[in-house]
């Protein structure tokens, strides 16, 4: 996967992950994450600022929300996408609900009752589409910048 400049656009990242997405073999995986401000300014996550005043947020943005990833894989061909909403795998959630509803608005599917969602593609390049909004609409990226890619590790 290659670096993109700071200076990136959204139209242009997406892209770019458009063609890492379709590289995807089935012992890859790719996840994605806003940059959330170090907790070491705050520290601890019990120190962290009620929900509704999180650390981060920019004017004219939504917040960044923290413990929120979303993971890609490819699986006999097909793109299977999942945004883990649940911090530290207890059932809590940075998550706000009008944020699980926009989640489920961009085309995310929830399984259970846990702020855990899915979606599957063919086209790699529709699942850069809903990351990029997922991204972009929910969780906090103002701009690709803002995003932490991490690819599974090499042999």
């Amino acid at each position: 996967m290659s670096d993109g400049p700071l200076e990136e656009s959204w139209e242009s990242w997406t892209a770019r992950i458009a063609t890492d997405l379709a590289a995807l073999t089935d012992d890859d995986w790719l996840t994605f994450t806003v940059h959330v401000p170090s907790r070491a300014e705050s520290t601890y996550a019990a120190e962290r600022a009620p929900r509704g005043r999180r650390r981060g947020h920019r004017p004219g943005h939504p917040p960044r929300v923290p413990d929120v990833f979303v993971q890609v894989r490819s699986l006999e061909g097909v793109l299977a996408l999942e945004c883990i909403g649940d911090t530290e795998f207890e059932g809590l959630t940075d998550l706000t609900r009008d944020e699980q509803a926009a989640l489920a608005g961009l085309g995310w599917a929830r399984e259970g009752a846990e702020p855990e969602f899915s979606r599957t593609f063919e086209r790699a390049s529709e699942a850069a589409e809903l990351l990029r909004a997922s991204l972009a609409r929910v969780l906090g990226a103002a701009t690709p910048a803002d995003v932490d890619v991490r690819r599974a590790p090499r042999p």
